[in-house]
């Protein structure tokens, strides 16, 4: 427990620092879904593609966060550290499949049978 505490205290930590980031990422989801309800609301959710290329983006990221806070996979010595890492590359995955899911389904996937 003390492991996850640490790990989201310096999440909120880290997303205060970047409050600019932050909500430059929060109006890019919120455009990614009203892009899906202006053109692809009648169509199928396409959660499998959308969930591999968020896969693909954490994955990317699992390699690329440290560089954000000036760090590498190197420097990460101390369980506090990989904790942070761990939980800022599931909120990477989360973010990704939250803002693919929509996008993924606009440009791609069946129409749904109207009744």
């Amino acid at each position: 427990m003390l492991l996850l505490n640490q790990a989201f205290m310096m999440l909120w930590e880290a997303i205060l620092e970047n409050a600019t980031l932050v909500s430059a990422l929060f109006l890019v989801l919120i455009a990614a879904w009203i892009y899906w309800a202006v053109v692809g609301r009648y169509k199928k959710l396409a959660y499998g593609l959308a969930g591999m290329l968020a896969g693909v983006i954490a994955v990317i990221g699992f390699f690329t966060l440290p560089l954000f806070f000036n760090a590498s996979l190197g420097d990460l010595t101390y369980w506090v550290d990989w904790a942070f890492h761990m939980v800022t590359v599931v909120a990477l995955l989360a973010y990704a499949y939250i803002v693919m899911l929509p996008l993924v389904t606009s440009m791609t996937g069946s129409t749904k049978r109207r009744a």
